[in-house]
């Protein structure tokens, strides 16, 4: 980080990634994080409910992330998917007009997206210029996020909607879900296995951060995911590989649909093939410390 600045403004830190940017930056800044939790301080992290007056400390801010929303692993009955939009538009929409009527504008609004936005595709061709939109539920649903994130017009404030790939690490439910299945001998290819497989690292993830804030000429949506693209069936053998687990029988898609009332995750998160390289990051110097998804895993499940 070149400059140290007071306040950054965190809304829906309290999940897994969340964590990881609490931890990367409170050497840095001064961590607010707005919460539906009483306002207080937690391992000096200061935490704003939302009906408190919070507003008053985005003068002193020049960084504002907003991943708020509920969590994508669910069944999209009609009720989640109302929750899913709600959830992300009115907190979106609240911060919008916040930095909109500040004094002092914040330097950077960072407003999560999701990789999921982009059309189902088995290339690698698309990136931040060249894409189809998708026409399924979550491409409209961060289709509609980033509608509302640039309708407020902030000149003053730098906007970037950073489309995040499922992000890797030691505590991320990806892992921590899979290591007993894989371990169980069930860690085999999910569908078909040819569906391309979007991830970032988590130390990518916080690391694409700092860069973004860093680098003033970075707006608009950016992609968060590892520049070297991986099949679901490549996934799942590079994970028996480390874990040294010679049998992976694999899923068929209609076991994963036949199951997914007990698993209460929608099978499309795992069959829909994507894939967006982060030309943004790469065309600004951005270095990945874990390009391939071998890279990855083998730091993340060491010693597991």
């Amino acid at each position: 980080m070149k400059d140290k600045t007071p306040n950054l403004i965190l809304a829906g830190g309290s999940g897994y990634i969340g964590n990881l940017l609490i931890e990367y930056f409170r050497d840095y800044y001064h961590i607010i994080l707005l919460s539906r939790k009483q306002s207080g301080f937690k391992n000096n992290i200061q935490i704003i409910n939302w009906n408190d007056n919070w507003h008053k400390y985005l003068k002193k801010s020049s960084v504002i992330i907003n991943l708020a929303g509920k969590s994508i692993n669910c069944l999209f009955t009609d009720k989640n998917k109302q929750e899913l939009l709600e959830s992300r538009i009115k907190t979106t929409k609240l911060l919008n007009e916040a930095v909109a009527k500040a004094e002092n504008k914040p330097e950077l609004f960072i407003n999560a997206s999701g990789i999921s936005i982009y059309k189902e595709t088995f290339k690698t061709d698309y990136d931040e210029y060249f894409f189809e939109y998708g026409t399924d539920f979550l491409s409209k649903l961060s289709q509609k996020w980033e509608a509302v994130f640039y309708q407020t017009k902030t000149p003053e404030t730098r906007k970037v909607a950073i489309r995040i790939a499922p992000v890797l690490g030691k505590e991320s439910t990806a892992i921590t879900s899979l290591i007993p299945v894989v371990k169980f001998g069930l860690g085999g290819k999910q569908g078909d296995g040819k569906q391309l497989f979007p991830f970032i690292h988590q130390t990518d993830f916080v690391h694409a951060i700092a860069h973004i804030i860093n680098d003033t000429t970075l707006n608009g949506s950016i992609n968060l995911i590892a520049p070297t693209p991986t099949t679901n069936k490549n996934f799942m053998k590079t994970f028996r590989k480390i874990l040294s687990v010679k049998i992976g029988i694999p899923t068929p898609s209609f076991l994963l649909h036949l199951s997914k009332y007990m698993t209460k995750i929608e099978p499309e998160i795992i069959l829909t093939s994507l894939y967006a390289k982060p030309t943004k990051l790469l065309k600004t110097n951005y270095n990945f410390k874990h390009k391939t998804i071998s890279s990855a895993l083998s730091e993340i499940l060491q010693n597991k």
